[in-house]
């Protein structure tokens, strides 16, 4: 056994050999996965992502120490970017801090890290910095606007790298706040956006210019009917910011409402209580008590959209979701509604500190002291106390991180020998062939171009240019399940009917179950006309993203 790494969900692995053979530039067509597949809808994130590997794997880091880099930049992130949204609005630093505090620490963003969704995570996290950027007071000279405009263009393009549907959500966002404010800036919004639409030329090109439709997703991303499958939560789930799979994080299984996250939205839409008579000393004045009302008004407004969205197709009114999904360009990106839950979870961590400042506020005014001495005290005592009791609460309701409920990546594994010694042997077998995981790969799961990846559900017939097929360890117990328990007897019936089929079994391996085809014949990849028009496309796109990028940083570097 080697190193500890975070392996579980969609966390991926990658070994050395993986890394060193990337590509510097962007590859349409992959040939490493099934029996070749265009990589079109999802290069925004795969190339920016390959590239950084290959940058870091460049200087020498290897990917047990990038894994940690990765997700340390996640946490931080996360508590930078709420911290100053939360200043901004709030306008105090203990408030502030209790709204990252919010912001990193609930279900949904919890889950995020548990189930490795590294992609999004880091765009959750980076989410409240964008947002504040496009929605704080600009400032008036012209010089200094401009570069705020790039700037802005450039934070929107690395949202658009960390996750493309978070990046959709935040143009809605925006939008929805010039509404609330009623102070219209589409002319800037779309100057920024158009730097974020130049930097990501390398697949908008090729994807306009081919006519990539939603129909390529696939019949599971695009059909409506998915949706009630896919619609898990439902709203008194969401309301409370409850993910319904919390805390094991299986899909398909959704936990009863824990009656102490009901006291979630009633601290967070407390707020509206108090915007009609804010009286904070530092938001003095009718036009600062009016802006700051607005702002509450706002993100409450936000948390019940995130809501009511995040449940998907269920109750109630559920209609309005499915026709979204159907007939709002884009929107079809939102197959799995708990996306939404980044609306709940940035609203609350806005009003639940305004609530309770506002509370140490409305009870400290009673203590009528002469002494500013005296009275500055009793408000720091209270604050504290609210804020200490209300911190207990919360860690309360996370109590399953400390149980050991929560697993996924809040349990690192170790990597098996036997991969090590699988990964070894497709290395030194130079003759291409497709490798066959039952019922599918494990994220230690070696593949190349010589040795493709390809996932069954069952032993089906096999075919002939598949050499290897290999039923994983299912080391984090996630494969196998009955009834949502690991279950062993599964795992022993699919080993056994390929002992059937006449496959060789590799009796060297002693945990994976290795099977060699000796029908085997050799491995042709056919590509499509079509690639090699996306790829030409891509290479132009990549150029005009590279000059579009150094330009940007000239003019942000600019004076």
């Amino acid at each position: 056994m080697t190193d500890w790494f975070f392996a579980s969900g969609d966390a991926g692995f990658w070994w050395k050999e993986q890394i060193q053979n990337l590509p510097w530039f962007p590859i349409v067509y992959r040939t490493d996965v099934g029996f070749g597949w265009s990589s079109i809808t999802s290069l925004w994130i795969d190339y920016p992502f390959r590239l950084v590997l290959k940058l870091l794997s460049t200087i020498g880091l290897s990917w047990f120490l990038i894994e940690k880099i990765l997700w340390v930049s996640v946490f931080i992130i996360a508590v930078y970017s709420s911290n100053r949204l939360a200043n901004y609005i709030l306008k105090s630093r203990l408030s502030s801090w209790l709204a990252s505090f919010i912001y990193f620490a609930n279900t949904y963003f919890l889950l995020l890290f548990s189930g490795g969704q590294l992609g999004v995570a880091l765009a959750y996290a980076f989410f409240p910095f964008v947002l504040l950027k496009f929605i704080q007071k600009n400032n008036q000279q012209p010089a200094t606007r401009n570069k705020e405009l790039i700037t802005n263009g450039l934070c929107l393009a690395l949202l658009v790298t960390f996750d493309l549907r978070l990046a959709y959500l935040l143009l809605g966002v925006i939008v929805l706040y010039q509404i609330f404010v009623k102070t219209f800036h589409f002319l800037r919004m779309g100057i920024s956006l158009f730097v974020a639409v130049l930097i990501h030329l390398f697949w908008i090109l090729p994807t306009i210019m081919t006519r990539i439709g939603p129909s390529v997703m696939g019949e599971d991303f695009t059909n409506p009917g998915m949706l009630k499958f896919l619609s898990v939560a439902d709203f008194s789930h969401t309301i409370s910011l409850l993910h319904p799979n919390w805390p094991e994080n299986l899909f398909g299984k959704v936990y009863f409402l824990q009656p102490e996250f009901l006291v979630i939205p009633i601290l967070a839409f407390g707020s509206l209580l108090f915007v009609s008579r804010n009286q904070e000393p530092c938001l003095a004045g009718r036009q600062a008590r009016t802006r700051n009302n607005t702002h509450i008004l706002f993100f409450a407004f936000l948390a019940l959209i995130g809501a009511f969205f995040a449940k998907g197709v269920n109750p109630p009114a559920g209609g309005i979701f499915q026709w979204m999904f159907q007939y709002v360009p884009g929107f079809i990106m939102f197959r799995d509604p708990t996306k939404f839950y980044l609306f709940i979870a940035l609203g609350y961590s806005i009003l639940i500190p305004f609530t309770l400042g506002q509370l140490a506020h409305a009870i400290g005014i009673k203590y009528q002291v002469s002494s500013i001495k005296y009275k500055k005290g009793i408000h720091n005592t209270l604050y504290f106390i609210l804020y200490t009791f209300f911190v207990v609460f919360w860690l309360f309701t996370l109590r399953a991180v400390f149980t050991g409920e929560v697993r996924g990546n809040f349990r690192p594994v170790q990597l098996p020998n036997e991969y090590i010694q699988l990964k070894d042997k497709l290395i030194t077998d130079g003759v291409p062939s497709r490798t066959l995981w039952i019922p599918q790969k494990e994220n230690f799961a070696y593949y190349s171009d010589v040795h493709p990846i390809v996932t069954s559900t069952a032993a089906a017939p096999i075919d002939s240019s598949i050499k290897y097929i290999i039923v994983p360890v299912d080391v984090n117990r996630r494969i196998f399940l009955n009834d949502y328990k690991y279950d062993s007897v599964m795992r022993n019936n699919i080993v056994e009917e390929l002992s059937n089929k006449g496959l060789l079994w590799d009796e060297r391996f002693k945990y994976l179950a290795v099977f060699e085809n000796p029908q085997f014949q050799s491995m042709k990849i056919t590509i499509p006309d079509i690639v090699q028009v996306q790829q030409h496309y891509a290479t132009i796109g990549l150029f005009i993203s590279m000059i579009a990028l150094i330009v940007v940083i000239i003019l942000m570097l600019w004076h």
